[in-house]
Order: C-alpha cells, then structure tokens, then sequence
C-alpha cells in the first residue's frame, strides 16, 4: 500500500473538501448565492503534457529516469457555480514497468485512460469569489477506464476501471485563458503490470502535467443575495407612506393663505391593487423573481383598467458595489425585462411603456440595498 499512499492522499483531501461544503458555510454565516447562467457559459478545454510513472511491487529497483515517460492529457469541463464543476479527461502514451528484484527486466506498455473527474475549487470557496483572480487551487476526484494495447510481444490487452485524483492549480493569463499545474494520479488494476508479482490487487500511476485552458463563453458568475424580507417589508411601508403624503397634497386647495409656497413637483404612481410599483432585485441579477411578479401584473392591470395611462419603467443599481458602467448596464436590464413583461405576458401596447435607466448616479432611497429596484411610475 506504500506505493500508492501518496495517490490516497490526494483523493482523501479532495473528498474532504466536497464533505465539509455545507458545514463550513453555515459556520461562515454565508448567504451568497450566484445567479443561474445559460448551458453554453462556463466551460474550458485543456491540454498539456506531462511524466508519467509507474508504481508496481517490483518497479522501485528501476533508475528514476528510466521509470519516467511523457505522455499527453487533453480534458473539457464545464463550472456549475463559482466552488463546483466536472470535467472528462483522457490520458495516454507508453508507461515503462519492470520486472525482477533488481528490474532487470523492462516492459514498455502502451494506455489510454478517460475519466470523468468532479472539480472543486478551494480558493473560491474559503476566499471571496474573484472572477481575475490570478491564481485558483483546484483538487479533483473521479473515476475511469482504462485499456492497455495489445504489443508486438503478442499479450492480450487489458480493460479495467480506474480511480483518479489531482491537486489542479491554475494561473490566469488573460480573461480566456490560463495556465496549468497539475499533479496526481490512478490506481489502476494490477494485472496492467503483466509481468510482476505481487499480492496487491491496485497498482499505481502518478501523473505530473503542464498546459492551457482556454475559457469558453460567458465565463464569471454573479453573485447575489436574497434580500431579507425584513427590508423588503421596510421598502413597502416607506412606498405606502409616500403614497399617502402624495394622495394628501394632491387634494391641498390650489390656493392657500396658511400652505407656505413650494416647488416640489410631486410623483403620481400608479395605482396598484395590493401591490407596490416597483421590482426588487437580487445583487448583480437582472432577473425578475417569481415573488415580484404579482408587483408588475399589479401595474398591468392599473394600466389595463385606465386605457389612456402609460407607465415609465425606471431602473436603478446600488451604489456600494459594481462599478459605474457595471450598474449603467444593469440598471439598463432591470427596466427592460419589466418592461418586457409588461408587454409581452400582459398584452399592453409598446407605444404605453417607457424606459429609463439611471445606473448608480441616482440613488431613490437612502438604504443602499433598496436600490436595486425598477420602479414603474405613471408619465
């Protein structure tokens, strides 16, 4: 079992790593999520070379270099979310194994072994999440299969699983592209090593490899956090109260001796039927959330019952994170996609629904998080 301790080692600390997931966050208190991205997002394709060695009952009598070979990896994979992903990778080339109690005797072999490997990046995971962040350490664990080819010796070739496992560390290069350092291995079934004795049924192959991963489509994640349905409830009540101010002062008499004179224009909303005018957002999403909703089929029907209204739909991003043509862009998507369901799920005509977008530059409220919002106000 010596020989193989090492190859052990690794996968234990990469199962450990998938174990402790939900343990470690309830004690870090984490609230994060990343918003969903599309199928096509996320995926990278790599390839490099590498040595390759060998580790069978009689192969530690071997000069080291005599026991090396170089062989190819080539693997693609897609991250599910910032902490997880999968890859498949396949492997292969001549592994030399030898014979004897002095390895008198050299067998050179040709495999091939695919495997599908479960990735977790621990950086990611115990750090904030940093899409340029430069470097990533990634352990990965998984399962494959193996084929050794028949040779000019004339022995039968070998089919058998294997278990793989890798400490991955990658190096950012440019937004699409990075470096990588990769060291690990298989147990692979002794009957590989035709030639040897022994009464151990698993064999070993470490691996060490160097190469590139090229990132393919959108390839960060958006984090966002579930707004406490406190300030949510907070948020609805300040609206409920400027609601009221305004109901009140559009009923003041046009002229009064004892009102003090003001410019203030005041803002007409529309009326809503048990709902607000506006639609809260997640931090960095502009996706609209199944319980903001019913705000926008609200204002549908305040629009459907009052056939000459039109609507203003005004989007806002906060200021405390992104930068400002980060949430000029955001801002941009929160007022479109309710103006598109206004539209599009409510049948109201295009010609009745406006848009603006603010960015951060205007802040409609003085709680940072309340200003992920489109609001939908009568023109």
């Amino acid at each position: 079992m010596k020989k193989v301790s090492l190859l052990l080692i690794l996968a234990f600390t990469a199962i450990a790593a998938f174990a402790q997931e939900s343990g470690v966050s309830a004690e870090a208190g984490r609230k994060a999520t990343f918003t969903r991205n599309g199928f096509c997002d996320n995926w990278f394709v790599g390839a490099g070379a590498g040595a390759t060695m060998y580790f069978g009952p009689e192969d530690q009598h071997a000069g080291f270099f005599n026991r090396m070979t170089v062989n190819p990896e080539l693997f693609v994979g897609k991250w599910f979310n910032p902490y997880l992903g999968v890859r498949g990778a396949a492997q292969g080339g001549r592994i030399h194994t030898f014979v004897g109690e002095n390895a008198e005797k050299m067998y050179s072999q040709t495999l091939f072994n695919a495997h599908v490997d479960f990735m977790f990046n621990v950086t990611n995971y115990f750090l904030k999440y940093k899409e340029d962040r430069f470097y990533n350490f990634i352990p990965t664990v998984g399962a494959g299969y193996a084929h050794r080819f028949d040779d000019k010796f004339k022995y039968r070739g070998m089919n058998g699983i294997t278990f793989n496992a890798s400490l991955l560390n990658t190096f950012r290069i440019t937004n699409r592209l990075d470096a990588f350092a990769e060291v690990g291995g298989m147990l692979i079934e002794s009957r590989f090593d035709r030639g040897a004795n022994g009464d151990s049924h698993w064999n070993g192959i470490m691996t060490g490899s160097v190469g590139l991963i090229l990132n393919i489509g959108k390839n960060d994640f958006s984090e966002a956090y579930l707004m406490d349905q406190g300030l949510i409830d907070d948020l609805n009540d300040q609206i409920n109260k400027l609601r009221q101010e305004n109901a009140k002062l559009a009923l003041r008499p046009e002229s009064c001796p004892q009102c003090p004179e003001t410019t203030t224009k005041t803002v007409e909303v529309i009326k809503t039927i048990g709902s607000n005018n506006m639609v809260i957002f997640r931090l960095g999403s502009a996706n609209i959330d199944t319980n903001q909703e019913a705000n926008i089929y609200a204002t549908a029907k305040a629009l459907q019952e009052n056939p000459n209204a039109k609507v203003k739909v005004i989007g806002y991003a906060d200021k405390k994170t992104g930068s400002a043509s980060i949430n000029e862009r955001l801002s941009e998507k929160r007022a479109k996609n309710v103006a598109n369901q206004l539209i599009n799920k409510y049948n109201i005509n295009s010609s009745r629904v406006t848009i603006e977008w603010k960015g951060d530059s205007t802040q409609p409220f003085s709680e940072n998080s309340w200003n992920r919002v489109a609001i939908m106000i009568q023109e």
